[in-house]
């Protein structure tokens, strides 16, 4: 219960939501002459009654239809009586609507009525409490092997109340002599059996999706208040009646949990989320049908709407089949178009790992040729040759990049690439990939600037992948950078982060283009920044691996500015590089081969 209470300080919304009704019916109850008694006060007081009960059947009957498939794809125990709680749920407040007094059935009070009421929430929290129970593996397998059985006992009993309830309705009344002992009883077993299926919905992994736990956490301790109310409630009363929006918001809640799985399952149930939203609707305006049709055939109150029943009923059907078979359709049209997709990877999939098997190795051997060539152990080259070398050798360096940033683009969206953490030094990472693009920006005549701030913290992060994302955005930005320009890289702590700006004055990036420049194979429309490919779309996916981002703005050079943001722990911030930096702010300007500090690693 100590961990529903601090989950429940986690969510303020949450816990005010739970905690509102319970302050207004204390005030109801404080304050007599606001607990007004509602059924004196109208007959529509009662109309009221009857279609917030039949609302609230017709909900928890939708609940208990889409629960099974919903939050599970297996028959367990768990789900069987999930399932029986929401129909008894649904088929007594079903009985209490149909048998509100003056409504359907004449007579001032009706003790089918009241029993409907009192019997509700404690049978159906009767079978709630067996869902949250640890069943073990033999009691598990009999449950679901004789689920039938079990059906069809709740079903008797029900049947059972029924006949009761409209053939012979003295046995009812003959009950109300066991009066308030027996209600308030049954009201208070149901009370610490709902909130003990709640504090079990959040503690346990139900159906390993934490908000559905949390929802239906919150469906419980909803029910568990509006049992509270029709336990201390004065019958009649406004603090008796705040138990019917109190079942309604449950039921709504509990609906809302299970359209979210539908809406997270990794197969897009779109028939059924639409089935389960559009039945609440066709419920709503079936009885909505039903009293308009009253109105326009009778006027006076107290006429019996049972010849408007089936009507009713009728149109809801018509309408519930014809928007199933529109939704079926739809979906079947999604699924073709998942299928297609998932198709689509795969062979995608299958042509990575040939680029990756069948390129990669043989541009491997062919690197190493000429590397040897070039150190001349093969024999002496012109000058010419040399040249022609290193361009080659660059090429073949570039399309290895290409393929093994691709590789680990794939791994990143599969979720299959762990990384490996280490605490490290960025500012000496961030200054080896300078140092091997220094000789690029004194080619082309470019100002390469490197600075940072005093006393950074070494974070913990995969080395090599954040060493390529450095080595990425440096070539980008130099790529982009006219002969001449400038380009320069900062890195700062910010809070508990660590940020690394690249800055350029190539041709920037258009502000409608920014975050399409970080799509796999990406192209700025109409712009200079050509070339994107695969580089920004690793070193964006890396950035997230690592829980930082990259975005990118203009920059005070006019060109674009990247800004790499790598978060850390205070434990981390303690590893500060004070004895190793100096204490001042660093600033080397490396196309001009000015003197320079270099950081060394504790």
């Amino acid at each position: 219960m100590s961990e529903f209470i601090s989950h429940l300080k986690r969510r303020p919304v949450t816990a005010v939501s739970l905690t509102i009704p319970l302050v207004l019916f204390a005030l109801l109850r404080l304050v007599p002459p606001l607990d007004v008694h509602a059924w004196s006060l109208s007959w529509y007081t009662r109309l009221i009654q009857y279609y917030f009960g039949a609302f609230a059947s017709f909900i928890a009957l939708i609940a208990a239809l889409f629960a099974n498939s919903a939050l599970g794809e297996k028959t367990t125990g768990r789900s069987i009586f999930l399932t029986i709680g929401f129909i008894a749920l649904s088929i007594l407040f079903l009985f209490s609507s149909l048998t509100t007094p003056n409504i359907l059935i004449q007579g001032a009070s009706n003790p089918a009525f009241i029993w409907s009421i009192r019997l509700s929430l404690p049978v159906s929290g009767l079978f709630f409490a067996a869902s949250a129970m640890d069943w073990s593996a033999a009691a598990e397998a009999f449950i679901v092997r004789h689920r039938r059985l079990f059906w069809l006992i709740g079903l008797l009993l029900l049947v059972i109340f029924g006949v009761l309830a409209f053939v012979y309705p003295e046995v009812l009344t003959s009950w109300l002599q066991l009066d308030p002992i027996l209600p308030n009883f049954l009201g208070v077993v149901s009370i610490m059996l709902l909130l003990w299926t709640a504090w079990r919905a959040r503690i346990l992994n139900w159906y390993g999706n934490k908000m559905i736990n949390t929802r239906l956490a919150v469906v419980f301790v909803l029910l568990a208040e509006a049992q509270f109310c029709l336990v201390l409630g004065i019958a009649g009363q406004l603090s008796w009646l705040m138990y019917h929006p109190l079942v309604i918001a449950a039921l709504i809640v509990a609906l809302s949990a299970i359209l979210n799985s539908f809406q997270t399952s990794r197969d897009v149930q779109l028939s059924r989320y639409f089935a389960a939203l559009g039945s609440i609707l066709i419920a709503g305006l079936s009885l909505a049908s039903v009293e308009i049709g009253f109105r326009w055939l009778s006027t006076g109150s107290g006429v019996n709407r049972t010849s408007l029943i089936p009507l009713s009923i009728a149109q809801g059907t018509l309408s519930f089949i014809v928007l199933y078979v529109i939704v079926f359709y739809l979906n079947r049209l999604i699924n073709e178009r998942n299928d297609a997709l998932r198709r689509e990877q795969h062979l995608r999939s299958e042509l990575t790992q040939l680029i990756v098997h069948d390129l990669k190795s043989p541009l491997t051997v062919i690197l190493s040729g000429m590397n040897l060539m070039g150190k001349e152990s093969l024999g002496t080259l012109t000058e010419t040759q040399k040249r022609l070398l290193v361009n080659l050798e660059k090429s073949g360096e570039e399309i290895l990049n290409m393929i093994s940033d691709l590789l680990d683009v794939e791994r990143l969206e599969a979720g299959a690439l762990v990384l490996q953490k280490t605490i490290t030094n960025t500012a000496l990472l961030l200054q080896k990939q300078i140092d091997e693009s220094k000789i690029l920006a004194s080619t082309n005549k470019q100002k390469l600037k490197f600075s940072f701030d005093p006393n950074l913290p070494q974070i913990r992060v995969d080395r090599g992948l954040v060493s390529r994302v450095f080595a990425n955005l440096l070539s980008n930005a130099l790529k982009f950078t006219p002969e001449g320009g400038k380009v320069k890289v900062h890195i700062a702590r910010q809070d508990h982060e660590l940020m690394i700006t690249v800055a350029d004055s190539g041709p920037g990036v258009p502000l409608h283009e920014r975050n399409r420049i970080f799509e796999k194979f990406a192209q700025v429309e109409g712009g200079e920044r050509r070339g994107a490919g695969l580089g920004l779309t690793f070193c964006k996916m890396v950035a997230e691996a690592h829980g930082g981002n990259l975005v990118v703005s203009e920059s005070e050079l006019g060109g674009a500015l990247f800004c790499l943001s790598l978060p850390f722990t205070e434990e981390e911030a303690s590893l500060s590089l004070e004895t190793s930096l100096p204490s001042v702010p660093y600033s080397s300007d490396w196309a001009l081969d000015t003197p320079h500090h270099t950081p060394t690693p504790n």
